[in-house]
């Protein structure tokens, strides 16, 4: 299996290509989406102790359930299923916290400056072009996570690299 930085900086290599080819409609919402699918939410994120967990600091608790949730090479390695997981699961996180805010608002009779007023709201967050765009490049960037993995694999099992 190739190393963190080698899928790092392949990923980089490939941005420049891909963006060329497919055009982004939403140009830097894609490339947002596949930096942090490159450096933040990749494949290997559900080794606790990677790169990718550790570079969330203090926020790495956060990954701990679900590194015993998925084994390496599990859910998180494949295509579009790995990026709708993860962004579920901190979708996930964020409701949960979000109600407990605002439960305990409204116990204390707080007004929030930001209330989800329902399942509109909710929709057009997420389909809009800029979630999209966003969604799309982290699922380029873990599309080529998998596909150096492949081509990784199989290389050493010709035995061309150790």
């Amino acid at each position: 299996m190739a190393s963190g930085r080698t899928h790092e900086i392949i990923n980089l290599v490939a941005l420049p290509p891909i963006v060329y080819y497919f055009s982004p409609y939403d140009f830097s919402f894609f490339v947002g989406g596949y930096l942090v699918g490159t450096f933040l939410l990749t494949p290997d994120i559900d080794i606790y102790h990677s790169k990718p967990v550790q570079r969330w600091k203090f926020f790495k608790f956060i990954w701990k359930p679900y590194t015993k949730f998925s084994k390496h090479r599990g859910i998180s390695h494949i295509p579009f299923y790995g990026s709708t997981i993860k962004i579920a699961y901190l979708f996930a996180i964020f409701l949960f916290l979000y109600f407990i805010i605002y439960w305990t608002a409204n116990y204390f009779n707080i007004k929030l400056p930001f209330v989800i007023k329902g399942e509109n709201e909710i929709k057009a967050l997420l389909l809009n072009i800029h979630t999209i765009s966003f969604f799309f490049g982290l699922v380029i960037a873990e599309f080529v996570h998998i596909v150096v993995d492949i081509i990784y694999s199989s290389l050493k099992k010709l035995r061309i690299i150790r």
